[in-house]
Order: structure tokens, then sequence, then C-alpha cells
């Protein structure tokens, strides 16, 4: 939860956060926190299948607390560290869906799954409400402290609460060479999307980046070839059952996810182009309804993924989520019709996309290495979300009279081609039993 308020409070404090500490503030720290979190996802979880999840998942909640500290620095240089160091924290989802699938079956990790993403899409709306709130009273500075105290118990219940995986550690050794030139592809390829998005995609800074992804991409499937347990299994990333749910998910994080995160309070907030609305009401109004809906349709979305494929629902979603936000487009000017959409938006996009969307990367990992593609899939998120900055922030900061008009128009285009991936994703049969009560390894049976 404490990654999730790093990512959903932070939403109505757009303004505050540009004002306080220079424009563009705000896509200038959303760049590194989920840069962070693509690295550490590719890295980190894989690492866990040796040294356990457990480990893991309360060393990197501490690294998230240290980072809420350093947030609350007047300086922007410092708070885009903070913000790094927070996005490391991205992974918790990753290893708490292993977790349960380790230990639950059939309906019960179904209707957990759908747990898992209402609390990743916030607290009920509530925190979104209160982050309106504590914006226009305390400035957003308030936020980072809220998160630091829900960090902190955070690591105590970890501590006490989440089973030792000790008995569950896979064999060998982790690939730590491999693990170098995954996270600079990975890197690579976020820095490429933020810098190319505002600086030109034929810039320097863009090209290099480029660079360095394909010399580190052409590092790794060497590298690959000479370990005997690889960072990641290229077969399996080969397959249809792989590199389409990684597709998917940076197109829906790249355009669906932007949209409240983004596109939706810079309209509410803007005088001119837009509503012209404060912090709170824009919470209250248009992310809380949505996020409501979410909480209360999520388990039972997940109840029916393992009933009729986590794929199937995952492809209705996208689809619904199209239409929703191609009838925003046609009534951004008219603000109920705004709020009410926002609301549907909330169970076709939040609930019955990212309820699959969130459980895919577990359930179609190879049997060799359950935490290599959970790993991709999660840092695809970060990259997914650096896309969309990079196409909205310039259309949002044009000023034009259909600025929103054309950010929605955008991201419903790329939604269609999300949607195209999602048919060539090839699901991989559900085994409705855990995989052991000690928690998933890196050579067992995988979902």
């Amino acid at each position: 939860m404490s990654f999730s308020l790093n990512a959903t409070m932070l939403a109505p404090a757009v303004r505050d956060i540009n004002q306080t500490l220079g424009p563009g503030a705000f896509v200038a720290m959303s760049t590194p926190f989920y840069l962070a979190g693509a690295i550490a996802n590719v890295v980190l979880i894989r690492w866990s299948d040796y040294i356990g999840r457990k480990r893991v998942l309360i060393g990197i909640v501490i690294v998230m607390c240290i980072g809420t500290v350093l947030c609350l620095s007047t300086s922007l240089p410092i708070v885009v560290v903070g913000r790094f160091l927070q996005g490391t924290s991205n992974i918790t989802y990753g290893l708490a869906f292993l977790i349960l699938r380790a230990r639950l079956s059939g309906a019960t990790f179904g209707v957990c799954c759908g747990v898992m993403a209402s609390i990743n899409g916030g607290v009920a709306g509530g925190d979104a409400f209160l982050a309106g709130v504590m914006t226009d009273a305390f400035g957003y500075r308030s936020i980072f402290a809220l998160i630091l105290v829900v960090g902190l118990v955070a690591v105590v219940f970890a501590w006490k609460w989440v089973p030792a995986d000790e008995g569950a550690r896979g064999e060998g050794r982790m690939d730590w060479v491999g693990a170098v030139f995954i996270a600079l592809t990975v890197g690579g390829v976020t820095m490429f999307l933020s810098d190319g998005g505002h600086a030109g995609w034929t810039s320097t800074p863009a090209l290099v980046y480029l660079a360095v992804t394909v010399l580190a991409a052409g590092a790794l499937v060497v590298a690959n070839n000479r370990v005997e347990h690889p960072i990641i299994g290229l077969k399996h990333l080969r397959s249809r059952e792989a590199w389409p749910l990684i597709a998917v998910t940076i197109l829906v994080m790249g355009s669906f996810m932007v949209v409240l995160g983004f596109i939706i309070p810079s309209m509410s907030e803007d005088p001119d182009s837009g509503f012209g609305l404060d912090a709170t009401t824009t919470a209250l109004l248009f992310l809380t309804p949505g996020a409501v809906v979410q909480v209360l349709t999520s388990p039972f979305v997940g109840r029916l993924a393992v009933r009729v494929g986590f794929v199937t629902v995952m492809r209705a979603g996208i689809l619904t989520s199209i239409v929703v936000i191609a009838l925003t487009a046609v009534f951004a000017d008219h603000k109920y019709a705004v709020i009410a959409l926002m609301a549907v938006f909330g169970f076709t996009c939040h609930a019955v996309i990212l309820t699959p969307l969130s459980s895919l990367g577990v359930l179609q990992a190879s049997d060799e290495a359950p935490g290599a593609l959970p790993g991709i899939a999660n840092a695809s998120y970060g990259m997914g979300f650096t896309l969309g900055f990079a196409w909205a922030g310039p259309i949002v900061g044009s000023g034009t009279d259909s600025t929103f008009q054309h950010a929605f128009w955008t991201a419903g285009g790329i939604g269609v081609v999300a949607l195209v991936f999602s048919l060539i994703l090839r699901p991989k049969p559900l085994i409705d039993e855990a995989l052991s009560p000690a928690g998933s390894t890196a050579h067992q049976t995988s979902p």
C-alpha cells in the first residue's frame, strides 16, 4: 500500500508540486520513480528466487522509507533521488503475487488478486481525496509524511506476518552479469521514452539511450547462453505466452493509466482549457468515484477471471476502456459527463484490466524461473508510465482549446494497439493448486 500511495496520492498535488519546485517538476519526479521500479523489478524479483521473497520485501520497503524522507526536501534534485528510491518499492506487488500464488489456489487466489489490484489503485479513493485536502491545507509534503508513517508500519507487518520461505529458495546462483545487462536494457528503454518525448526522438540524449539499450540487449543475449541459470529465459520470453504480455502492459500503462494519473487532474485544475478546480474537488469528483468502484468490483472480477480466463477478462477490459476514453474525448467539455465516465472507467480499466494484468506475470511465468517474467512484466508498468508521460506531457502542456480532447484520442489509439497485442497473447493453462505450502521457487512448477 505504501507504494500505491506514492503513485496515487500525488495526482491531486500536480499543480502544487509544479508551483513549489518549478514548472515540469512533477514529470521530472515521475521519470526516476518509474525507472527505479523497472530496474528493481527485473533484478530483485528474480533475486528473490534465490534469497527468499520475505527478505527482499523487507529490505525494499526500508529503502522506500529512506527515499520518502528525502522527498520532504525543498530541493528538486534531492526529491528526484528520493523518488528514485521510492520507485524501487514497485516490486512489492510482484513479490506479493508470487507469495499468494504459492499458498492459494482457485477462487481464493482470484479474489485475492482482485483485492491486491484494488489496493494497488488506492484506498477506495479515500487516498486521493485525503491527498487533495492535505495539499490544499498543508502542501504536497504532508503527503510524503503520511507515506513515511505507512511505510514504517509496513516494515513491521512484513517482518512479523509475511511467511518465512527459507526452504523454498531456488538452486544455483544469481546471474549478476545478466542482471547488469537487463538493468541497462530496461533503463535505456525507459530513458529513451522519457527523453524522446520532450527532447525529440532523434535528439542526442534519446539516441544515446537507444544505443545503450541495443548494446545491452545484445550483451544480454550472449550472457544468457553462458550461464546455467540466466536472469531470464530468452526461449520462454520469445514465446506467445510472454512477450505479448510485456507489450500489453506497456501500452495499457502508457494510455489508460495516464488518463487518471495525469490528464484528468491536469484538465480539472486547468483554469483556461479545463474546469479550474482545486486539488480537493478534483480528487473528490474525478478520482474517488472510480477508485470506490474498483475496490467494490475487483474481487468479483478476480473470481470471474479464474472461471473464464485472466486473458479473456483483460481483453474485455481493454475493449470497454477504449469506448469509455472515446466518449470522454467527445464530452471533454462537459464536466458532469466526464465525472460519470471516470466512475465507469474505474470499473473497465482499474478493475477489469488491472486485476488480471497484475496477476498474469505470475500465471504466465516459466517453470524454471518463476521470478523472471513477473519482474519484466512489472518493469513494463514503469516503462509504460514513462511512455505515457512522454506523449501526454507535451500535449497537455500545449495549452490549446483542444488540448485534452487530443490527449484522450491519443490514449484511445494506443489502447487499440494494446487490444491487438492482447489477442496475440496465448494464455497458459491455470493450474488450480497452489505451488507449495512453502512458497514458489526457481525450480518448482509454475502456475
